[in-house]
């Protein structure tokens, strides 16, 4: 029996001194491939590690049979040199693929890659904006570049002549065909638990919406096979479609039809944030609490607060008017665009980006189709920006439903550069354009996006009228050397323009007269002239947190989802001005979101529309809704933020189960609603008769919701 082990025991020390000798002489030949492995690993990992904050990967096995076809194809060249050019050629494309995403990511808020952002290719500049380069990544990535083409130039004549014998180039074919097969498993698995006609998958999903998982190279190749292969969405039943759609209807409020037959104004304010003109220590620590005490002047509260509704007289004005409805507790975690959309249709698919993929779909329930289609009303979108970035020129008017969309290059502005730097001024478009925006002689509903306050945020000609004004109150004084205050105070002087556009709209819509056909002026029961103020509903919201430069997170001193408000990152204002009625300024501190915008607008104008076509709920319902972020892939609200019941990555003090039960009953419920919203766009479901039927179904709908009203209001009479 001895001698049994003993032979086993020396057969098994020869197969391993064998292998170790093979393995030793494999690397004595292969010392450039060994290495290049090592250097785009440790490449990879440190663009983790500036994004994802991890210097690990969980999901690598993407990435790694990458790198394995890198290696085995340079096992079919016959030299040294060969191979060098290869791996180094490979480290120098690993190296700017991570680039381009970190700085897409820095740029953007932290968002992650997906296939359908291809489609905004053409913007790319406008989009990431500043070109915040990472030198953490830059400076470890180049030395270990550096470090591999010195050294590996230098080994390429010490290393003994690679092996390209039949045997080798057998062996290596065959490993090649592994690796790819292995490549083809693992993307499949991948993205196989797609469903377009069941999105509930997403709630249970392991990965954490981060590079992290796959690595950057790995969920960009990911991507890109998803993309191509697996986004195709199953229209399904049409029938099952169509009875989801007609479903069930929004309810009124006790505020549905407070601005029945006014004139619609929707103002998206790009970047726009509480703090650009809110004195709050306790919520805002590096904003103007922070100022004031670094410029030493003793002033309190109350006097600071005064020299802001000096720079700031016209958000003031909305802020605390009487006829104001303040949506106090309200975020967003989205893009321009998407906020745009959801404003304006109450929803968005999954995976792509309407304006480019579904620009001339018929879209019959939004805001500009409702109106014009039920009531004749003319609708008008405005944006000081280029015409077509976004496609918005082709998007607004063919899928939405404006009757014009009106650019920067429509507008006769001193300053029209909307690159890098200078940007338009909102002031410029609002008092340039006021009369086709704002008509008084017929209802109207118009559409503003703004940009003023899109960053980047550094010194600008066109905003020193601003600058001296802050200076002379003391307010954000420049500050050498402290890169994060002098963004706040170029962002919070943009902040004084938008003021100042917001002032010039309020001052035409108190001073003009609504006129008749004849250009009569139109008179009240009591005689009283009406002006375009009395009759206009007026939104005015922000599309996001000031994300751009690390803005929001500096005032709100929230870095990390471990801070206790970390969602307070992401709440943004939105004020709604009713005509002049008396709505005593109320704040409303529920939880809303920018889905919730379309359907307080519709809730006020009276009008019930399809819910099952709309994420949010009017402000001024008891429900409460849930955001889901296109751009992030999150869900949120005010007390949690995640993007799987796996991985709920915030939750404030105090949250129990309980809320976490509800909440994954309310994002279940969400995501059916997405499901259906992915087919309807993908089959352009409503062309044709299909968008007949949606108006004459909304008309009946509406039509027997007044008369049911108007009985109501006369049997209580």
């Amino acid at each position: 029996m001895n001698e049994e082990q003993n032979t086993i025991k020396e057969k098994a020390r020869r197969f391993f001194t064998k292998l170790g000798t093979a393995l030793l002489e494999f690397a004595k030949r292969n010392y450039l491939m060994c290495a290049y492995v090592l250097a785009a690993v440790f490449i990879e990992l440190t663009g983790i590690a500036v994004t994802a904050g991890k210097f690990y990967m969980t999901a690598p096995w993407i990435y790694l049979t990458l790198l394995a076809l890198v290696c085995l194809i340079s096992q079919f060249l016959p030299g040294h040199k060969s191979r060098y050019a290869v791996f180094l050629s490979a480290l120098i494309i690993n190296f700017i693929l991570d680039l381009v995403f970190i700085v897409v990511f820095d740029s953007t808020g932290g968002t992650v890659f997906d296939y359908a952002m291809l489609n905004l290719r053409q913007d790319a500049m406008m989009i990431v904006e500043s070109l915040p380069f990472s030198f953490t990544y830059i400076f470890v990535s180049g030395l270990i570049i550096a470090l591999y083409g010195t050294i590996g130039f230098m080994m390429i004549k010490r290393m003994p002549a690679p092996k390209t014998n039949n045997s080798v180039r057998i062996a290596t074919a065959s490993l090649l065909s592994v690796v790819v097969g292995g490549n083809v498993l693992l993307s499949y698995f991948s993205n196989y638990r797609y469903d377009s006609n069941d999105l509930r998958y997403m709630l249970y999903q392991t990965e954490t919406g981060t590079y992290s998982n796959k690595g950057i190279v790995g969920n960009f190749y990911n991507e890109l096979v998803r993309g191509i292969w697996f986004s195709d969405i199953d229209i399904g039943d049409r029938q099952e479609l169509h009875d989801f759609i007609y479903q069930s209807q929004t309810e009124p409020t006790a505020c549905y039809g407070k601005a029945s037959d006014y004139n619609v104004i929707t103002m998206l304010c790009e970047s726009f944030e509480w703090f650009t003109f809110l004195y709050d220590a306790e919520r805002y620590p590096n904003g103007y609490a922070r100022s004031s005490a670094v410029k030493a002047n003793n002033k309190n509260v109350y006097s600071v607060t005064k020299n802001l509704k000096v720079l700031f007289p016209n958000l003031y004005r909305l802020y605390e008017g009487d006829s104001t409805v303040v949506l106090d507790n309200s975020y967003s975690l989205n893009k321009t665009d998407i906020s745009e959309n959801e404003s304006i249709i109450g929803c968005y698919p999954l995976y792509e980006y309407i304006n480019y993929s579904y620009p001339k779909n018929t879209l019959p329930f939004s805001l500009p189709n409702i109106l014009k289609n039920l009531y004749g009303v003319e609708s008008n979108s405005f944006h000081d920006g280029y015409r077509t970035f976004y496609n918005r020129n082709v998007h607004h008017v063919n899928a939405l439903g404006f009757n014009s969309y009106t650019a920067a290059e429509d507008m006769s502005f001193k300053d029209d550069d909307t690159g890098l730097g200078e940007r338009n001024l909102d002031s410029q478009m609002i008092d340039s354009t006021k009369e086709k925006m704002f008509p008084n002689d017929r209802r109207f509903n118009t559409f503003i996006t703004t940009i003023t306050q899109h960053g980047q945020y550094a010194y600008r000609d066109n905003l020193k009228e601003y600058y001296n004004k802050m200076d002379a109150l003391g307010i954000l004084p420049y500050i050498e050397d402290d890169d994060d205050a002098n963004a706040l105070r170029f962002y919070c002087a943009a902040g004084m323009d938008l003021d100042k556009a917001i002032g010039i709209m309020l001052d035409y819509l108190e001073n003009t007269d609504c006129v008749d056909e004849h250009g009569v002026p139109l008179l009240d029961s009591n005689g009283k002239r009406i002006k375009l103020a009395d009759r206009t509903l007026l939104t005015i919201f922000g599309d996001h947190n000031c994300y751009y430069q690390g803005v929001s997170n500096y005032v709100k001193n929230i870095y990390s989802p471990s801070a206790s408000n970390y969602t307070e990152l992401y709440r943004v204002p939105v004020m709604m001005k009713v005509g002049n009625q008396k709505m005593g300024n109320p704040h409303i501190k529920k939880f809303t979101c920018v889905l919730d915008i379309y359907p307080t607008i519709l809730d006020l104008l009276g009008i019930t529309v399809f819910s099952n076509l709309t994420y949010g709920v009017s402000a001024f319902s008891e429900e409460q809704s849930i955001l889901y972020s296109r751009a992030y892939n999150k869900f949120l609200t005010d007390k949690i933020y995640f993007n799987s019941m796996s991985n709920l990555i915030y939750k404030a003090p105090g949250v129990d189960s309980d809320y976490v039960d509800y909440i994954e009953e309310k994002a279940t419920g969400l995501l059916e609603k997405i499901s259906h919203i992915n087919r309807i766009f993908a089959a352009d479901f409503f062309k044709a008769d299909k968008g007949r039927e949606y108006y004459n179904r909304l008309k009946s709908i509406n039509d027997d919701l007044t008369l049911s009203t108007l009985r109501k209001q006369a049997s209580a009479a």
